[in-house]
């Protein structure tokens, strides 16, 4: 047997996993920039009743039919009257809306609803109620709500063992320049004041053993300078941020024969610390990008600190950067950008350029102070 389309449309409403309602109101209402719609708003609360609903929406909210039909916003909203007013204020103001909105079970536990609603008119244009289809979202809210509290915990977890990685960074380069810098630097002074006693006693070939001695120990020197250097440029604690992106710039141009273009800009005091050893590092992992993939001519750095920010831009001439290399697993230079960016509150862009090449823009809010505005 067929069934009619009244039939239909019965089934439909009944059997339909998604709660489908109209709610009534006593006396339709004139809502117009000329109404008083406080006013109004304690009326509907009061006098705008659930006159139909499935048994679908009635689970929504853990309860029975019966248990809704005729409750009023007042009393589904008890537990944030003026969330709830907000949310019928904008739906009568548009007409309709769609929207997520946090509600409450009969038993008093909460409910994530995501709706439609939309509002109903009489022949005159005054809102007579409104009907709504919505679902309960809670486990997706949920969901998502945990995987951005891990991502917020990965994050500063990266952001403390990044710390704690440049503290050991700091203390490693202190002790090699205090204990072995020093040690090697007696050992030489010991083997030139041996290589000049020999030479006066025509002793040709231990003053042979001794030059030969002195030329490695200068290798093994200029070795331990340079690890010190990558670890901790001593430049960045005595003399900050800007003369260290000037050293550094400089000591990759005649490193790799790029042409360098160096723009710095300083306004305001030096950035603490933290800033200073993040956008430092931020700093030579896009100048490897340059070194390592852009096949590039040509390098402009600039570097400006304005009281309440910081800005860093790295541009080259080279290939570009293509939508590939900006994710998976091998951009996880970029990522760590990102991520020392993120947790100082601020952003990282990579971008290709118009002409050719590739633009890494860093942002950073500061406080005045130079500390890194909270995120």
């Amino acid at each position: 047997m067929s069934l009619s389309p009244d039939s239909l449309r019965e089934l439909f409403f009944a059997q339909s996993i998604d709660g489908f309602f109209i709610m009534m109101l006593d006396e339709a209402i004139d809502w117009n920039d000329a109404a008083d719609k406080d006013a109004l708003l304690d009326y509907v609360f009061q006098h705008q009743r659930m006159t139909i609903a499935n048994e679908a929406y009635a689970r929504q909210y853990g309860g029975k039919l019966e248990d809704v039909i005729g409750k009023t916003p007042a009393q589904f909203f008890a537990h944030d009257i003026e969330r709830g007013r907000q949310g019928w204020r904008a739906m009568f103001d548009a007409g309709h809306v769609h929207t997520e909105t946090d509600e409450r079970r009969t038993d008093g536990t909460p409910v994530r609803i995501e709706g439609h609603y939309l509002c109903v008119y009489d022949d005159r244009g005054r809102i007579t109620g409104h009907l709504g289809i919505q679902r309960d979202i809670t486990d997706r809210h949920l969901a998502a709500e945990e995987i951005a509290r891990s991502r917020a915990e990965l994050r500063a977890l990266a952001a403390r063992l990044e710390s704690i990685r440049e503290e050991e960074r700091t203390r490693i380069a202190r002790e090699l320049h205090d204990e072995l810098g020093q040690t090697l630097t007696g050992l030489k002074l010991d083997l030139a004041w041996l290589e000049r006693r020999l030479n006066r006693h025509s002793q040709a070939e231990l003053v042979d053993r001794c030059a030969n001695l002195l030329s490695r120990f200068d290798g093994v020197m200029v070795s331990t300078r340079r690890i010190i250097t990558e670890l901790r440029p001593s430049v960045l604690d005595q003399l900050g941020l800007a003369d260290a992106i000037e050293w550094q710039t400089h000591e990759f141009a005649a490193r790799t024969g790029l042409v360098l273009d160096l723009a710095i800009d300083c306004e305001s005091e030096q950035p603490t610390d933290a800033v200073a050893s993040a956008v430092f590092r931020m700093l030579q992992e896009a100048l490897t990008n340059v070194a390592k993939h852009a096949s590039a001519t040509r390098v402009r750095v600039a570097l400006r600190v304005e009281p309440e920010r910081l800005l860093l831009d790295v541009s080259d001439d080279g290939r570009g950067i293509t939508r590939d290399e900006l994710r998976g697993a091998h951009s996880l230079g970029l990522l760590g950008l990102r991520e020392r960016a993120l947790a100082l509150g601020g952003t990282v862009s990579i971008t290709p350029n118009p002409r050719g090449g590739t633009t890494v823009a860093l942002r950073i809010p500061l406080n005045g102070n130079g500390a890194a505005a909270p995120a």
